[in-house]
């Protein structure tokens, strides 16, 4: 089995595939700041997803490798599940007045052009979903690179 992908072509692909889910675990941390105040477990949670994203982007910048692409593809898919339940989950209450409760239309006070965690949620996904769609297409591209080997 193919386990290294080390043409050039898979190499500049892995190279966008580890910038995309760097960039992905980058955008939790804000989420994770706004919502450290109302929902402390939300916050936490948020974090722990954004470290799911970087050992997979170092391996995918390094040398990436079938299980990497892999592990990629099924955390990826996981990830996009938690990000449509909180999508369509409602959010939580807004202590104190602040708006720093979550999800589903309610404001997390970050201001950096999205003022809903909605809009948050919808661009780590496209950028997870993404991730998932390159990975899937280089671990078939592998097996059909082995198969016409063996053939």
């Amino acid at each position: 089995m193919l386990q290294r992908m080390t043409e050039p072509s898979a190499h500049r692909i892995s190279r966008c595939a580890a910038v995309l889910g760097a960039t992905a675990a980058v955008l939790h941390v804000p989420l994770a700041v706004a919502h450290a105040g109302s929902s402390p477990l939300l916050a936490l949670a948020l974090l722990l997803m954004s470290l799911v994203c970087l050992p997979c982007a170092g391996h995918l910048w390094r040398a990436p490798s079938r299980r990497t692409w892999l592990l990629v593809a099924v955390a990826g898919a996981a990830m996009l599940v938690v990000h449509a339940v909180l999508l369509v989950l409602p959010g939580g209450s807004e202590p104190r007045g602040l708006p720093v409760a979550g999800h589903a239309g309610h404001s997390t006070g970050i201001g950096l052009g999205f003022t809903h965690s909605a809009g948050w949620l919808v661009l780590v996904s496209a950028l997870t979903a993404v991730q998932v769609v390159t990975a899937v297409g280089m671990l078939r591209g592998a097996e059909a690179r082995v198969r016409a080997w063996r053939a």
